[in-house]
Formats: structure tokens, sequence, C-alpha cells
């Protein structure tokens, strides 16, 4: 599978919650277990599952890639992460990566602290996804950076080993974000972007579609086959740039930041 000349198509899946009761907010980026059961079936019968940090070895050439890769991930870090989500990713075979919001941990329907463990003891990788969930690029470079470095630190402190991974909130980074990922100690990172990764995609900014609600098993499909998505750009989209702008001013404004 190949495109735009000899990149390939690697698709790297965005979940969040996985319940038959989304709450809130959180609805429209939800699926139900039967859904998220029919989605890895199509997975597992075509595809072989990587971590983000085991694709990152892949894009680094320090591993090789397979035929078909295809990423799971989860952002936030919702309870059902551990109870819906893991035991049918261990039944099916399929490593993921699950990122997981340090201030949300504990809250009502996220998971605990001694869940964590539980996650990396069913195979799934464990990343931080920032304190509090703020969109990283509309706060001062040193309150960003201490989103990064606090999340990094406290769960670390739990699991006791260093995490590997980190995943922007909202997805949205900059230049300047993805160099602080990186000096903070972290060997890669997701934004989302809604596109295909591929060999030569950043490490520190992995491309990731994200799956709705409203997504299908023929979209899932498509994706699987390479179809159906943009492959990611070097360059940040002009209605991203656009969009970024709007939402510092809202925030300077004291307005809520749009969800997601």
């Amino acid at each position: 599978m190949k495109a735009n000349g000899s990149l390939r198509r690697i698709p790297v899946l965005l979940y969040h919650s996985v319940t038959d009761s989304p709450a809130g907010a959180i609805a429209p980026y939800t699926v139900s277990p039967a859904t998220f059961e029919r989605h890895l079936e199509q997975i597992a019968e075509s595809h072989q599952a990587l971590t983000v940090s085991q694709l990152v070895e892949c894009l680094g050439a320090h591993r090789t890639l397979p035929p078909a890769p295809v990423v799971i991930t989860f952002d936030d870090g919702f309870a059902d992460n551990l109870d819906e989500a893991a035991p049918r990713l261990v039944r099916h075979k399929l490593a993921a990566t699950v990122y997981v919001t340090s201030g949300l941990v504990g809250q009502n329907g996220m998971l605990g602290w001694e869940q964590l463990s539980e996650l990396e003891d069913a195979g799934l990788e464990v990343g931080a996804h920032a304190h509090s969930h703020t969109p990283l690029d509309e706060l001062p470079v040193a309150d960003a950076v201490e989103e990064i470095r606090r999340s990094k630190a406290m769960i670390e402190h739990r699991l006791q080993h260093e995490l590997a991974t980190f995943a922007y909130p909202h997805g949205y980074s900059t230049r300047r974000l993805r160099n602080e990922v990186r000096a903070a100690g972290f060997g890669s990172a997701c934004g989302v972007r809604n596109a295909f990764s591929h060999p030569a995609d950043d490490p520190w900014c992995i491309a990731r579609l994200t799956v709705r609600a409203d997504t299908g098993l023929e979209r899932i499909e498509r994706w699987l086959r390479a179809e159906g998505a943009p492959v990611a750009s070097p360059r940040e989209a002009f209605k991203t740039l656009a969009w970024r702008t709007v939402r510092r001013a809202r925030r300077s404004a004291g307005l809520k930041a749009h969800p997601r």
C-alpha cells in the first residue's frame, strides 16, 4: 500500500471511551463495546497492531515495519479502557497505547492510579496526555512545559519507570511544544491531524485518525485498506493555524475552549 510516491499509509486509530453509556461531551467520541469488538475483529483479520513506541522504532529504522501495520491508541484515560477495551485487545492479541491525563486520574469514570499498572500487565503501553487536558498551544510556554513535565513525573512515579510517549491534548502542537516534549525525555508524541501516518511522519507529531461514535465499520475497513483519508503533510494546515488564533483569542477573553 503506497501513496504519494513511496509513502506507505499507516492507520493510527484514535479512540477515547468504549461504553454503552457515554457521559456528556465525550459521547460523540465514544464507541460501544460491540462496535469496538467488530473493529478489532476486522483489524485482527488483516493487520498487525503495534504500540506507538514500536511504530516509532520502525520509523527510525530500528525495527522492520510489518506488511500491514496498524496502531490503536486511546486518549484521556477512561476507566473503560481497562474494563472494556483491554480484555478485547488481549483476546485478539492486539497491542495498543493508552494516553493518560494525570490530573483526571481517579475522577469519576476515569482510570485510578492502581489501574495504570493493570493496563501494563495486560500488555498495553501507557503514555502521558498532559496534566489538565488544556490545549497546550493556547498556554504560555512555561505553563505548557509544566503540563508536559508534571504529567510525565506523576505517572512515572506511580509506574516506577520512564514513559516513552506523549499525546497533545486535543491534538494541538507547535514546533516549540514538540521540542519541549522531546526535551522532557519522551521518545515520541502523537497529534491528531485525521490523516494517515507514514514512514516519513514526524515522530513528535504522529498523525492519527479519530474514531467517533458515527465511524462505521465500512470506514474502518477503508482506513485499513489505506483509503478514505489523506496522508499526513509535514506542514501544518492553514485552517489549523487559523483555528489556533481563534482559540487563543477566546482563552484571552476568558471563554471556554472548543471541545476536543
